[in-house]
């Protein structure tokens, strides 16, 4: 793995010294190269499963936690080419041999054998988490935006046949959502004790909403309409300022 890791270019970022993916991919190094104590390796390596745990119960992942956790990496790491591709799809230039590269990297880890470190170790937790039957989870309990969209990404790339579809899956799914934790969550509030420099922070818990939920409002939102459409087709519109009881859906 370690070996895979070393060679991405544009994600590099996504391999941070404290991530998951990095700390398995030493682990696997030391594995390859019979330098560990097998106490020690082991503890090692359920650490990360627990951290993984972690993450896939703050975003609802569920079947191939793995799968979900390379997905999650490839949906939230901003470089210049993914925030470039967000909204507008890939662009032409040099930098597109650079995300090809990445993303057959991705799909090598994606397709990664632990069967022989579980095997030696005498461990099963690759293979549970490749094949995982989640508790169901309030959606108060975990970040449905993220969870959703993420876990769309993972089939896309398990689905993809060629290096072309690959590259395709991971450029569409910039186009329709963006990257990052601005491009996947929909809703935010400003943090009352900011940290790492985060003002904003996603609300995670969004219930989804209709006009059609909207309790005697018909006119206003027969003119609320009017004005969008307005709007969208390049003519004259106004500023709005929604207004009434609260409960009544106006957010």
């Amino acid at each position: 793995m370690y070996q895979l890791t070393s060679k991405l270019i544009i994600y590099r970022r996504a391999i941070g010294k404290n991530s998951i993916l990095y700390r398995l991919a030493d682990i696997c190094r030391r594995f390859d190269q019979n330098d560990y104590s097998r106490e020690e390796l082991t503890g090692e390596i359920l650490d990360e499963i627990n951290r993984l745990l972690d993450v896939a119960t703050t975003y609802g992942f569920n079947h191939n936690l793995w799968h979900n956790y390379l997905a999650y990496l490839l949906a939230m790491t901003e470089t210049p080419f993914t925030l470039v591709s967000e909204k507008a799809g890939p662009q032409d230039g040099t930098v597109n041999d650079f995300a090809r590269n990445d993303f057959r990297i991705f799909r090598q880890l994606f397709d990664y054998d632990f069967s022989e470190m579980e095997k030696t170790l005498g461990l099963t937790c690759f293979t549970t988490i490749e094949h995982y039957d989640a508790v169901v989870k309030s959606e108060r309990v975990f970040n449905r935006n993220v969870s959703e969209k993420v876990q769309e990404l993972s089939k896309l790339i398990e689905g993809a046949k060629s290096d072309d579809e690959l590259y395709d899956a991971v450029t569409g799914f910039y186009r329709r959502y963006g990257v990052g934790k601005f491009g996947l969550n929909k809703a935010f509030r400003v943090s009352d004790t900011p940290e790492d420099g985060e003002l904003l922070v996603p609300i995670t818990n969004t219930g989804d909403m209709r006009l059609s939920d909207l309790i005697g409002y018909e006119e206003q939102k027969k003119r609320l309409v009017a004005n969008t459409e307005a709007f969208v087709a390049g003519r004259h519109a106004n500023n709005v300022l929604l207004y009434g009881d609260a409960g009544t859906g106006k957010s």
